[in-house]
């Protein structure tokens, strides 16, 4: 016979039960509680990185400095000292020139934007205006920078910097340094294509009747430029994707584009880590090879002494409001995100730091 236990002995169970369940809990969650005070303090308890660091950016319209944006971020993250006056050459806000070239070769050279600010008919400021302000990289600075790399700086460059208005001798010889050549299109998605800048739809041609999601597609001509639209009948996604392995980790990752890019092609010296696609249906893929141009290119393309990014990746209005926190990375990239955060946190983040400790060994 099996005698059940009764009155006191039960609650005794009962309570040795919920204990256990609480302590299970307890395990669980502590950590999670923990984790944002350990992480912000192991952040403030790291010492700042020593890296002599120097920004490239011409396109400065204003105080928001949104070109390397993204950049200032992850310097931030890394403790890596940086200032707009002490390791910063190109323009103020407002495009007035700022900074010099410095006579010491620096660590670490990121050219994030070459493409300049513009004033309008009216003299005002103006991404529709087509009055160049700005100085331009010329083969001076070109020469710099590859005896720069020669000498063990690393380099860092992005979509704007080897297009007009950079000289085309100083463009040969970037793209000489950096192991790619531009093939002349450059792209961008846009959510609806009704709302794509004037200065777009007048290059097309100044008739525009496309609406929807879509990626338009540019180049320069002698007859005028070409410019090619891809709509939802040609697109199975309307974002470009980028995957490939990250440098230093040889982690796979993926991540989406919502911002301009470019198509070019590397050469020999180089090593392409990353791939640029278009995600094409049968007619998105015949429309394309009717104008030339490739449905999947090189994006992240890196030498001994460089790399490059095919896109305007540092240029991004995000907020990375865990920087202060050691690990958080880990937690950003895991969790669901939109196609600037995904670039970001996937992509651009960790690219950056390589290129810091790569630069500081």
């Amino acid at each position: 016979m099996t005698i059940e236990p009764t009155g006191p002995e039960v609650r005794r169970i009962e309570r040795a039960t919920h204990i256990v369940i609480l302590l299970v809990v307890l395990a669980l969650l502590l950590p999670l509680l923990l984790w944002p005070g350990v992480a912000a303090l192991v952040w403030w308890l790291q010492s700042d990185t020593d890296l002599n660091i120097l920004v490239y950016d011409q396109t400065v319209p204003d105080a928001s400095y949104l070109e390397h944006a993204s950049l200032g971020l992850v310097l931030e993250y890394e403790k890596v000292p940086f200032s707009t006056e002490d390791s910063f050459v190109g323009a103020a806000p407002g495009g007035s020139p700022h900074g010099a070239w410095p006579s010491e070769a620096p660590d670490l050279l990121m050219l994030v934007d070459a493409y300049g600010v513009y004033l309008d008919d009216a003299g005002q400021v103006s991404d529709q205006g087509t009055n160049l302000i700005t100085d331009s990289l010329d083969e001076g600075d070109a020469d710099r920078v590859v005896g720069w790399a020669a000498s063990g700086t690393v380099v860092y460059g992005e979509f704007n910097v080897l297009g007009e208005p950079t000289a085309s001798p100083a463009a040969q010889r970037l793209q000489g340094l950096f192991g790619v050549e531009r093939a002349g299109w450059a792209g961008r998605p846009f959510n609806d294509l009704s709302a794509v800048p004037d200065r777009l739809v007048s290059l097309a041609g100044g008739t525009w009747d496309h609406t929807g999601p879509g990626i338009v597609l540019i180049a320069p001509g002698q007859d005028g430029p070409s410019v090619v639209v891809l709509t939802g009948d040609e697109l199975e996604s309307s974002l470009p994707v980028v995957d490939g392995v990250l440098p230093g980790s040889g982690r796979s990752v993926e991540a989406r584009v919502d911002g301009w890019f470019e198509i070019i092609s590397a050469n020999s010296k180089a090593q392409v880590d990353m791939w640029m696609r278009l995600r094409l249906t049968d007619s998105g893929r015949s429309l394309l090879t009717r104008h030339g141009i490739p449905p999947e290119w090189p994006f992240l393309v890196r030498t001994e002494e460089s790399l490059y990014l095919a896109g305007d990746a540092s240029e991004n209005s995000i907020e990375f409001p865990l920087r202060k926190m050691t690990g958080s990375p880990f937690l950003m990239r895991v969790l669901p995100q939109s196609g600037q955060m995904e670039f970001f946190y996937r992509v651009y983040l960790p690219v950056v730091q390589w290129l810091v400790e790569t630069a500081g060994s």
